[in-house]
Parts: C-alpha cells; structure tokens; sequence
C-alpha cells in the first residue's frame, strides 16, 4: 500500500512591512507551487531551469517569461497542490509532490520533483524539474 502524506503549508507574508527573511525551503515551496511573482526577487541574474526532457531556460529574463507564462495559465485552470515531502542539505532544496489541474473535460494529474541549487548569495541559480504525467 502507497501512503501519501499532504501537508498544508502557510507562505510567509511577503508584504514589504514583513521581517521574515523567506528561507530557501519557502523558495523552493513558492517555484514548487507556481507562485512565482513571490520569489522573482530571489532568482540569479544567470538562473537556468531544465525541465528534463522538454527545454532548457537559461538567464533571468529567459526564466522569468516562463515563470510568467505558466502563473497566467494557473489563473485560467483549476488546479491542487500537494507537497509530498521536502529535503534540504547546504544551498540545495528537493521539492517532491504532485499536481492536479481540473478543466471542464478532464483532470491532468502530473508527479513531479524539483531540484533547486542555491549561489552563495543565498539566490535561485539552477533548477532541475522532472515532471510525469499520471493517468
């Protein structure tokens, strides 16, 4: 038997009044969960992002259009997500989870891990997405 755990997770209050310095696990949670807008801030001026076996981004601007992209079609789906479980070791986050994204005709289910690799600058600088479409 499978056990999957789900976690409800509270994003930091990111308002600019807020004290809380957002650590690289609620980063990795923010590009985990789509929230993009959240975290930009965070990203290396040189950021790339593999999403294995599709394309590969490469340079802020580059990543920040697709980030962009895909926060625009979460405003246009219904959509869940579920963390599943989170590793962190030194300046590198591990994100595995699952998403749903529900239209009028069908529900998509995708398993996907996210590996994230921090610069010293405690900045987003590689991110590795491996993402499989569930029947």
């Amino acid at each position: 038997m499978n056990v999957i755990m789900i976690f409800k997770l509270e994003l930091p209050n990111l308002n600019k009044k807020s004290q809380k310095k957002m650590t690289l696990t609620d980063i990795a949670i923010c590009f985990s969960t789509g929230k993009f807008s959240r975290i930009q801030q965070h990203f290396s001026q040189t950021i790339t992002w593999e999403i294995v076996g599709e394309q590969q981004l490469s340079g802020f601007d580059q990543v920040l259009k697709h980030c962009q992209s895909i926060e625009h079609y979460f405003t246009t789906v219904a959509h869940e997500f579920h963390i599943q479980a989170i590793h962190q070791t030194g300046h590198h986050v591990i994100v595995q989870g699952e998403a749903q994204f529900h239209n009028t005709q069908q529900t998509s289910r995708i398993s996907a891990c996210d590996v994230y690799t921090f610069n010293n600058l405690n900045q987003l600088a590689q991110i590795q997405s491996y993402c499989i479409s569930i029947q």
